[in-house]
């Protein structure tokens, strides 16, 4: 891969997002082989310019930026690629009448059975994409990402092949921390033990042979981490082998740990101990644990997290509809960071259209301070630290992303503030926070390499990419989700229509 133009972004409204946390009202960056040269104020930034050799300044992409606020590009650190169980879960199957719709298996506090036999079926449909299919579904997912601002995802498990997301994610540009959907067990009702679902070795074995390949990729947009996607599914063995890889290779590790009400006592059945005790017995409670929603714990289990210096993820955006409370039922998410530890942002994964990291900031801003009376807890630019700093560090990736600061990666995200909600405004950031969102995001730029301008794509045709990603999800829904073809002809004969009517408004 040749290395890009040099890039100047000149005159922004720039929010670094560095340990300074520093703002620049009239700020520019330098970005030289992909990496951040220099960053900060006009002058400053034009200084650099002029001490490059003649050939980079001839060279030299120039961005005039000043009616655009800068940021760094969004880390997701824990996100699920679902597209494939659009039409048969959650797609445009549903009536278009809300009043009839039940709590999905998230809500009252979770029903661990179903949760924990949806998970494991996840894993035949994964099996049952082609290459083809998983790689045309995985690019529009990850498209949409990319396209709302996030450079760099942490898959913690997806119901598609880990190699079509490497693939996807070099294809279009973006960083991604890939990882498999690994499961082993699961927890029927009426049962006093778990069952087996599959060999272990082979879920191990799949999951070292990522990691390997992962460290051999060349381009520096791929890397690897073991999860475990939820402790109802994984059998101590799973949990051990593991840390192993873990400890052996040493990377990260992710998994959803005491995110429901009615898990605790359920793993207790099952496995013998609550969620956060058998973690911390199989050794994967440490600095490098990722915990995912982890709203329920004892307060035993509170001062083992700590102790333990993990990293929490949450989704604030997204608990309410899915019917789940992970942070305010208990305040125990916003008690720990308010303790020390590192929380971070993070869009989950869904099926259909569901916040982005924005809209997960401004509900980070809101909520946390709700809950507090205190609107100085998380200010905004604490909410965009937990969306890019602080992620990459629960990523293990903040020596390269997360801040705009000399000698990191060039990723960043412009916004324009031409608009009626942003003009005028001293604290840009506040207000895309406030009324503005992912839809909002005009360019976004990975490694110095733009990737999105105006709000489209600069390396490929979108109507294409979308063509593809139908065509796949149309064969996959009939022929391993055993959708009717009428059912499946309909649904996108609805949007055809709807596309027809949007176009001849134009």
């Amino acid at each position: 891969m040749s290395a890009p133009e040099p890039l100047l972004v000149r005159g922004a409204h720039l929010y670094t997002a560095d340990d300074g946390e520093r703002v620049l009202p009239e700020g520019s960056l330098l970005a030289v082989d992909g990496r951040i040269a220099a960053v900060g104020t006009v002058a400053e930034v034009d200084a650099a310019v002029a001490a490059l050799p003649p050939g980079q300044r001839a060279a030299l992409r120039t961005v005039d930026a000043r009616r655009m606020l800068v940021l760094p590009g969004f880390v997701n650190a824990h996100w699920h690629e679902l597209f494939s169980t659009r039409l048969p879960f959650n797609g445009a199957l549903r009536p278009a009448d809300d009043r009839g719709d039940q709590a999905g298996f998230l809500g009252h506090g979770g029903d661990m059975h179903r949760i924990s036999a949806v998970f494991d079926s996840f894993h035949d449909l994964i099996a049952g994409l082609t290459p083809d299919e998983g790689e045309a579904i995985a690019r529009f997912s990850m498209w949409t990402q990319l396209r709302a601002g996030v450079t760099t995802l942490g898959d913690v498990g997806s119901v598609n092949r880990p190699e079509a997301l490497a693939a996807a994610a070099v294809w279009l540009g973006m960083r991604c921390s890939v990882s498999t959907w690994a499961t082993d067990a699961v927890c029927r009702p009426g049962e006093s033990a778990f069952t087996r679902s599959r060999d272990t070795d082979a879920v191990l074995s799949e999951i070292e042979s990522l990691v390997k390949t992962c460290a051999d990729d060349p381009t520096g947009l791929l890397r690897a981490r073991p999860t475990a996607v939820y402790g109802t599914n994984m059998t101590d063995e799973l949990g051990r082998g593991l840390a192993g890889i873990v400890q052996h290779h040493d990377t990260g590790f992710a998994s959803h740990i005491g995110a429901q009400r009615n898990e605790g006592e359920f793993v207790r059945g099952y496995y013998g101990d609550t969620p956060v005790r058998r973690f911390a017995g199989l050794g994967l409670l440490d600095e490098r644990l990722m915990s995912i929603h982890t709203g329920f714990a004892d307060d035993e289990e509170r001062k083992m997290l700590l102790e333990a210096g993990v990293h929490l993820s949450h989704s604030p955006a997204k608990y309410g509809s899915a019917g789940e409370s992970a942070m305010t039922e208990t305040r125990l998410i916003p008690e720990l960071r308010r303790a020390g530890l590192d929380v971070s942002l993070s869009t989950d994964g869904q099926p259909l259209v569901f916040p982005g990291m924005p809209e997960q900031m401004r509900a980070a801003w809101q909520t946390h301070n709700e809950m507090y009376a205190d609107p100085l807890l998380v200010r905004p630019t604490d909410a965009l630290a937990m969306g890019t700093r602080i992620a990459a560090r629960g990523l293990r990736w903040e020596e390269e992303i997360g801040s705009l600061a000399p000698g990191k990666q060039a990723d960043l995200v412009m916004v324009p503030l031409d608009d009626w909600r942003f003009v005028h405004t001293p604290r840009p950031l506040e207000a895309f926070l406030a009324v503005g969102g992912s839809g909002d995001i005009d360019t976004v730029v990975v490694g110095g390499r733009v990737l999105v301008e105006s709000g489209r794509p600069t390396g490929f045709d979108e109507d294409a990419l979308l063509a593809d990603y139908e065509a796949a999800l149309r064969s996959y829904s009939v022929r391993c989700l055993k959708v009717p073809q009428e059912s499946v002809d309909e649904v996108f004969a609805r949007t055809t229509r709807r596309r027809a009517a949007e176009e001849a408004t134009r």
